[in-house]
């Protein structure tokens, strides 16, 4: 092997943008134009499907399956053998703002990590 060549231990499609520093575990593919950002965590075989974004300190457990379409953003904590459908998109706050004022509820820290 040449000292110009990177050895991956997992797949990304060509269209896929994986920022330097990105950890990716073993065994995991990362299919058409899915964006992982540069300190999100994605452990062993995974396979995130087409059009996935992953935030910055989101973390995805092992044999975590994550269909087309799916935004995980910063918080957001995947247990191992997580299975996520089409179009799901986990925020970054444990409950939707505009829920919080049409209910007049009062105001929480909504930058808590949220547990799959």
């Amino acid at each position: 092997m040449s000292n110009n060549i990177l050895e991956l231990n997992y797949f990304a499609h060509e269209t896929a943008v994986i920022d330097e520093g990105a950890e990716i575990g073993r065994n995991t593919k990362v299919w058409h134009f899915c964006h992982i950002m540069s300190k999100a965590k994605i452990r062993e075989d995974c396979n995130l499907g087409q059009n996935v974004f992953v935030a910055n300190d989101a973390i995805l457990g092992d044999n975590v399956k994550v269909q087309n379409n799916v935004s995980i953003y910063s918080g957001v904590i995947c247990d191992n053998d997580v299975f996520l459908g089409p179009s799901v998109v986990f925020t970054n706050g444990s409950c939707l703002k505009f829920f919080w004022s049409f209910f007049s509820f009062p105001q929480k820290d909504n930058r808590k990590s949220q547990i799959m």
